[in-house]
């Protein structure tokens, strides 16, 4: 005999014979979930330019002399972007019945 049966027959009996009976359930379920993002840009730019002169002068001895002048100019330019993000997100469900048959006896 299955077991579904020998329920079956177990109700039929509550139901017919007025015995005591108990019913009970109870269901429970939970989720939870999340997420994030982060996001990082940089970025930059440089830029510069050289330049040079020299100027060399002799005397009439015979000796030389030499000048120089040298110019660096530079610039630079940068930045930076962040953005970040969350969510989440958590259920809970809960159910509980309970039912219970008692006979009532008349005499």
């Amino acid at each position: 005999m299955s077991s579904s049966a020998v329920t079956k027959k177990s109700d039929q009996e509550v139901a017919q014979s007025g015995n005591q009976g108990v019913m009970e359930s109870k269901e429970q379920s939970a989720s939870a979930s999340g997420s994030a993002g982060l996001n990082l840009n940089v970025f930059g730019a440089l830029s510069g330019a050289f330049s040079s002169k020299s100027k060399r002068e002799t005397a009439p001895d015979g000796s030389s002399k030499e000048e120089r002048q040298e110019q660096l100019s530079g610039s630079g330019a940068g930045a930076g972007n962040l953005n970040a993000h969350a969510a989440a997100s958590a259920e809970q469900k809960g159910r509980q019945m309970r039912a219970a048959i008692q006979e009532n006896n008349k005499s």
